[in-house]
């Protein structure tokens, strides 16, 4: 019988506590520190600080983006995506071939030979865990990540929320059409 009377008091002492603590903070609120109503009122963003200089390491979590004049089709940051959330799609060009009005083919700034047409390079940002892991294998630095020691090519982009899921898929090749990559591999198409 007392150990009843016992897991009552307990329960009652700890259900007071607890009230006792949420009262406190109602009553002790402070202003600005409720909920915002974004995107009409938004919170200042803070500088960072992080104790070393932000130009040589990016911990800058943003947007990704793609220089599609400079990408291989190498399908190496696709490969180390963990979640798969960048697809690529390349097919063989014919030596000598060129697609001057897609823009695709030819040489990127570092002074590389394309051979592969990228008909597509898509990101799917709803599936991104910013990890950053896709920038680092890049062998011409197409892919990066916006702002932070990118910022002379492309600022940081914290808004880029949108209403509908299928907007959050960034898709970064130029339009080609399929007459035009079946000029470009041959006639044949054949996809690598």
């Amino acid at each position: 019988m007392r150990a009843y009377f016992t897991t009552i008091w307990e329960s009652v002492s700890t259900l007071i506590t607890g009230m006792a603590i949420t009262w406190r903070h109602m009553v002790n609120i402070r202003k600005g520190s409720v909920t915002l109503q974004y995107p009409e009122e938004r919170w200042p963003r803070p500088e960072r600080d992080i104790g070393f200089d932000q130009g040589e390491y990016n911990v800058i979590r943003s947007r990704l983006h793609v220089d599609m004049d400079d990408c291989i089709g190498c399908l190496k940051c696709e490969r180390v995506c963990p979640v798969d959330c960048i697809k690529i799609e390349t097919h063989r060009v014919d030596k000598g071939e060129d697609i001057p009005d897609v823009g695709h083919t030819g040489i990127t700034s570092n002074g590389t030979k394309k051979a592969l047409l990228v008909t597509r390079f898509d990101i799917d940002m709803t599936e991104c865990c910013y990890c950053n892991l896709c920038t680092y294998p890049c062998p011409e630095e197409c892919i990066y990540m916006t702002g932070g020691p990118n910022s002379e090519k492309h600022q940081i982009d914290y808004e880029f929320s949108q209403y509908d899921r299928n907007d959050m898929v960034y898709r970064f090749a130029k339009e080609t059409s399929e007459e035009q990559v079946a000029i470009a591999t041959g006639e044949n198409g054949e996809k690598k």
